[in-house]
């Protein structure tokens, strides 16, 4: 794999997983403790970071730093998984967000 491939897919993985996790990038940013504009620059393509930088967004994104370099068609069924339950940890937050707000509703007034 040529390096221009290698950062193509480091790329699409850090967006991808991010979003796996239901993250925006300003979340992802505070979490891996880089600033949004370096975070966009990555997702981009414009920057490449360091091994410290892949460390703190693996960590954040909750995934193996190595993860972050596997090509999409490499991926095996735990990803799916990963995919699967980052959704129904989505769809649960936003039904008990609203259960939450109707509660503090009904007793505000």
């Amino acid at each position: 794999m040529e390096p221009s491939e290698i950062k193509k897919v480091f790329t699409s993985n850090i967006k991808k997983y991010r979003m796996l996790n239901g993250m925006t990038q300003m979340e992802l940013s505070i979490a891996a403790d880089l600033s949004v504009g370096f975070l966009c620059d990555l997702e981009s393509g414009k920057k490449w970071g360091t091994l410290e930088t892949m460390a703190k967004l693996a960590k954040a994104l909750r995934v193996k730093p190595y993860q972050l370099l596997v090509p999409q068609e490499d991926e095996n069924a735990a990803s799916h998984i990963h995919k699967d339950l980052a959704e129904l940890s989505q769809g649960l937050k936003k039904s008990i967000d609203a259960q939450i707000k109707d509660l503090l509703q009904k007793y505000a007034d």
